[in-house]
């Protein structure tokens, strides 16, 4: 199959490249700096250097092409509400205008599981009937949930459209990597209500197989949550991540009714204050991980036929013992 992939140089693209690659698909990716280009045509994957804002130019590339998969995102969760509607919402609407031109059969759309969570309650067991929020003092969150709807609408059965929602990402080079387990050792990242609550996961080789059987299903205009099988207490997988990735383990906790106002106070002082960096706390991030969340999958076992392959201890053990190459 002909794949067009955004995103191949972050977290989830990369990872889903090389599971494309493996499976023996032609894959044109878009990136723009050089290292990354050597890299991935070292590997397999042919580059695709242009704009992606440039509807006539990206489906001129898109020519013959069978399926986009969209992964560009950003996910800088501080960024201004502008840069955040510019990039998550209008360049998939560019996007998808780009692959109608082309006459691509099918768009799959990276989502987020979050965009179904409730704002200060819980939710478990949700299903994709259940109604989105609207999300306005969340840029983030509603540009990913506004970016998912217009990827439904534009859905047809020549042009099939599909939304994958990924429960809390995780694998070697995840969020814990990047930010989170560096946080750890700080001492500057800690529980909300001491973690003690149940909280979905997606570990990234699982997020690979939901796409992998993505490409093969003819739905359209559906959206799918995608998730690991079993559902822990936040305290007792970011534990175990934690320590795979020989991070320390807080023992710092804030209760859950403060977390929400504190953040909206952090806000305020990075925001009129001449202050340096990110604010430590703010309320995407307690939207994001502070609440009972879990997802059911059987949507997606069900019309996607997508059974989690790796247990999370799976997935830890995988992080702990990498592959040597």
């Amino acid at each position: 199959m002909n794949i067009f992939l955004t995103g191949a140089t972050g977290f989830v693209g990369g990872h889903l490249l090389k599971r494309l690659l493996a499976e023996g698909h032609h894959v044109l990716c878009h990136v723009r700096l050089p290292q990354a280009i050597k890299f991935m045509q070292a590997n397999g994957a042919e580059t695709w250097q242009g704009d992606l804002h440039n509807v006539s130019a990206l489906s001129d590339a898109m020519c013959g092409i069978d399926s986009v998969i969209h992964c560009a995102a950003e996910t800088n969760l501080w960024n201004s509400e502008a840069l955040l509607n510019q990039t998550n919402v209008i360049l998939t609407q560019q996007i998808i205008e780009a692959a109608k031109r082309a006459n691509v059969k099918q768009f799959i759309y990276m989502s987020d599981a979050s965009i179904a969570k409730d704002r200060t309650g819980t939710r478990l067991n949700v299903t994709e009937t259940t109604p989105l929020p609207n999300y306005s003092d969340l840029p983030y969150t509603q540009s990913k949930s506004s970016a998912e709807q217009w990827v439904i609408q534009s859905g047809d059965e020549t042009f099939r459209t599909v939304s994958l929602r990924p429960a809390f990402i995780w694998g070697k080079g995840d969020l814990i990597d990047q930010s989170l387990g560096k946080a750890a050792d700080l001492k500057q990242f800690g529980w909300f209500s001491q973690g003690d609550y149940l909280f979905s996961s997606c570990y990234i080789q699982n997020l690979c197989e939901a796409v992998s059987k993505t490409l093969l299903s003819t739905a359209t205009q559906e959206s799918f949550f995608i998730a690991d099988d079993e559902v822990m207490s936040m305290r007792a997988w970011m534990t175990k991540r934690l320590m795979v990735g020989g991070y320390s383990v807080p023992t710092l906790s804030i209760p859950r009714s403060i977390a929400w106002p504190l953040a909206r106070f952090t806000e305020n002082g990075w925001r009129y204050l001449p202050l340096n960096g990110k604010p430590p706390l703010i309320r995407e991030m307690v939207h994001l991980m502070a609440y009972p969340f879990s997802v059911s999958i059987n949507k997606a076992k069900k019309l996607l036929a997508y059974q989690a392959p790796y247990s999370i201890e799976e997935g830890m053990l995988a992080i702990a013992n990498p592959p040597i190459h």
